[in-house]
């Protein structure tokens, strides 16, 4: 009887092992590696509430790693968003965020652009750039056009823990795990398996809970910033930030353009504007960077007028808030690539 599992044992090995080696990405040129780890096949069911309306839908990142469903081919992608949580939007459904709304404004004007949503939470622009060395580049034809970088918040964080800007950990056994993950077969299929038949509600959360937020509410427009903050003096008191942040710009700046692509910078706000002295400070950096060179840019900070409800906390927008950042983001994107 032993004998007998013994055998079975090896014998399914065996098979399993012919699988992967034929199925598998394991020997694929442009195979996943470590690097992409849980932003793959991924298949969450979120129930969530803003201003007391609820949603219940499901959060896909596809094959490829971006937010959204699987695609064909990647050499029809010619625009890729790039940002933070504040790109992702993972607790909306995926028509409700800022980029779904940029699609569908674009569907509703008959104009050929689909945009990608890359958006990972926590990115700086040095984790976007090690998306470039770790992701992007595994991508076998993937030759985007044009890079819409959705960038400020998290960068203006002095202390961020850099785990969110890298792809991988330092554990040897972790890596292990996740290059199987990325590379199995076997691994994807019982994804597939697991979503199609064992779903269940990964997350409930409540964000009209948030209402406190406004409570005495004052917004600070790009004007009022001016009086309130002196640039002069924030470089000074942010010496150290202000040149981590040219440095990064600058590297990835240089790391877009070296693949012939087109770079679109958007500044950004919180709930209540342009309070933040740092935010402020690193949206001017970009302006003077992006004018310096005569890259394009969408000066939201400028723009976008903040009124109640727009977001759920300091940084994130509620639908409401994607819709109005989306419009003024679409209006100028058409104006950027149809000149």
């Amino acid at each position: 009887m032993k004998k007998i599992i013994f055998y079975n044992f090896i014998i399914f090995f065996i098979l399993l092992i012919s699988i992967e080696l034929i199925f598998g990405y394991w020997f694929d040129e442009n195979n996943f590696g470590i690097h992409i780890r849980k932003h793959r096949n991924r298949y969450e069911l979120y129930e969530t509430k803003f201003n007391n309306k609820e949603y219940k839908f499901i959060y896909k990142r596809n094959f490829y790693g971006f937010r959204g469903e699987q695609i064909n081919n990647l050499n029809d992608i010619k625009f890729v968003f790039l940002g933070g949580s504040t790109g992702n939007e993972r607790f909306l459904p995926e028509n409700l965020t800022i980029v779904g709304r940029l699609n569908e404004n674009f569907k509703k004007k008959n104009i050929n652009i689909n945009i990608i949503n890359a958006s990972v939470d926590g990115k700086t622009l040095r984790g976007h750039l090690n998306d470039f060395k770790f992701w992007f580049s595994k991508l076998k034809n993937f030759n985007p056009d044009y890079y819409i970088i959705y960038t400020g918040i998290n960068d203006s964080v002095i202390d961020q823990p850099e785990k969110y800007d890298f792809t991988y950990g330092n554990n040897l056994f972790k890596n292990i795990r996740d290059y199987i993950t990325n590379n199995s077969i076997s691994v994807e299929l019982i994804k597939k398996f697991k979503w199609k038949y064992f779903s269940k509600t990964k997350l409930k959360y409540d964000m009209s809970s948030s209402n406190q937020l406004y409570k005495d509410f004052v917004y600070i427009n790009y004007n009022d910033s001016k009086n309130l903050h002196n640039l002069e003096n924030l470089f000074i008191k942010y010496n150290k930030l202000s040149e981590r942040y040219k440095k990064r710009i600058k590297k990835l700046y240089s790391k877009i353009n070296k693949l012939d692509a087109e770079v679109i910078f958007i500044t950004q706000i919180k709930y209540d504007g342009l309070k933040d002295e740092k935010l402020f400070l690193l949206n001017e950096i970009l302006k003077e960077f992006s004018t310096k060179r005569r890259l394009k840019i969408i000066k939201l900070d400028e723009i976008y007028d903040g009124i109640n409800k727009d977001f759920y906390d300091h940084n994130h927008t509620t639908p409401q808030g994607s819709e109005r950042i989306s419009k003024i983001i679409f209006e100028n994107l058409n104006k950027i690539i149809f000149p």
